[in-house]
């Protein structure tokens, strides 16, 4: 499992863990019952300091 940080949007400052194969796109999309979200890699890449690890950062993508 990898960490993602969420910046922006519904799940913004939400650390997840998430599949390697969910990273292998360029986007990640989130389907809820109360929210839809998709992410997408921050350019350059980032990676923030979590209390779960070091997390790498994924922006809404408006």
């Amino acid at each position: 499992m990898s960490l993602v940080f969420h910046w922006g949007g519904p799940r913004h400052g939400e650390v997840d863990d998430v599949a390697p194969d969910q990273l292998a796109s360029s986007v990640l999309v989130y389907d809820g019952p109360h929210w839809f979200g998709v992410y997408e890699r921050f350019q350059p890449v980032q990676v923030r300091d979590t209390p779960s690890g070091p997390a790498e950062v994924w922006v809404v993508r408006e």
